[in-house]
């Protein structure tokens, strides 16, 4: 005869380990970022540097960038910029009244648009900098952005260095996307530290040595960084001030630039799949764990928080199965405070308010990665 309670109990012991996973280690990795303050090397005399701005159609936010970059606290004699710009309206000519009276500044306007990897390889071209510092066009910049770069690669394992970001909390969506960020890069603090695309810098040697950008890529950021971790070489993130960027408003927009993102995403995957945990730097399985709890851990806080109040209603008519209901709930406190501990590393505890929500924008983003998967999802301007 089958014994009933022994069954529900092996049976609870093996979902709730599942589900305890994830959230012990994202919990983890934010417990150990709140200790975790990097210190540069002293630097010595600063590199050159070529700051790199690639345009569409940013006539009303180019400025941001340009105001940013004419303030940079950085020797004027040691830095470069190429703009490149394929807009179809006025960006162009802003940029040309602005930088005229600029010195090593070279602009290139193309009559149609191409790939933002295609803008940043010809910039590469044009370059001189013993670095390459890429910014948006819709950035603002903090005036100590690129110095808290470049100090970090007196490492020579250090291949390229990611800054801070943070979105523009203008709305809703944009707290919501803000958070995102700020508990993304709590976890960078502690593991796998990628490249989002603005704000960081790489070495040009490394980029003429394979090739600069992939063109064929959505996210030619996200095919960078794992090939810079493929080769053995390192990334670092810095937390010191960094940009504002702008986010999509609209949810409609938000959509349209996660679909080019998750299959970004997806290509770049694909490329280096058969390298596995090559893709990650050393120690490779603690930095895959603790990467992947990053993109779960929200997710799985939205679906415990849809099953609460189910597998309550179910304890309270059937008792025996209302040990799902803590089984539930143990992994949103765990991811709850992990997410806290994050926000407060970084400055940010009211942004904190905000994770129920964007638990739920990321499992639509998760779910919206394996849908758009082997699909032809073409670059389109996302309107912010």
């Amino acid at each position: 005869m089958l014994n009933l309670p022994l069954i529900l109990t092996l049976i609870y012991a093996v979902v709730g380990v599942v589900l305890l996973i994830v959230p012990l280690i994202y919990l983890s990795t934010a417990l150990v970022s709140i200790s975790k303050r990097r210190k540069a090397e002293t630097v010595g005399e600063p590199p050159t540097v070529t700051v790199v701005v690639p345009t569409y159609n940013e006539e009303k936010n180019v400025g941001r960038v340009l105001s940013g970059l004419a303030n940079l606290n950085y020797p004027r004699e040691k830095l470069g910029f190429v703009f490149v710009d394929d807009s179809t309206d006025n960006t162009f000519k802003i940029i040309e009244d602005t930088t005229r009276d600029w010195e090593n500044t070279t602009r290139i306007k193309h009559e149609k648009r191409l790939s933002k990897a295609y803008g940043l390889n010809e910039a590469l071209s044009v370059s001189r900098g013993e670095l390459i510092a890429v910014y948006d066009a819709d950035c603002t910049i903090h005036p100590d952005s690129l110095m808290n770069l470049v100090k970090y690669f007196e490492d020579p394992d250090v291949m390229a260095v990611q800054g801070r970001y943070e979105a523009e909390r203008g709305n809703f969506l944009g707290r919501v996307i803000d958070l995102e960020y700020t508990l993304w890069q709590g976890g960078q603090l502690v593991a796998t530290p990628v490249l989002i695309g603005y704000n960081y810098a790489v070495r040009r040697s490394y980029l003429e040595k394979t090739g600069g950008w992939d063109p064929e890529m959505l996210a030619e950021d996200h095919e960078l960084w794992y090939r810079i971790y493929a080769d053995g070489y390192r990334i670092i993130y810095t937390d010191e001030p960094g940009v504002k960027v702008l986010e999509p408003s609209a949810f409609g927009d938000f959509v349209q630039q996660r679909r080019r993102w998750s299959r970004g995403s997806d290509q770049a995957t694909a490329k280096y799949s058969h390298l596995r945990l090559r893709m990650f730097p050393k120690p490779r399985i603690p930095n895959f764990l603790s990467f992947s709890s990053r993109y779960i851990a929200p997710s799985l806080n939205a679906v415990c928080t849809v099953l609460l109040p189910i597998t309550l209603a179910l304890g309270l008519f059937y008792p025996e199965l209302l040990p799902l209901f803590f089984i539930c709930l143990v992994p949103i406190i765990l991811i709850g405070l992990g997410a806290l501990l994050f926000c407060l590393r970084l400055g940010k505890p009211t942004a904190w308010l905000y994770l129920l929500p964007l638990s739920f924008l990321n499992l639509y983003q998760n779910i919206l990665f394996f849908r758009v998967r082997k699909k032809d999802v073409k670059w389109e301007k996302t309107q912010k």
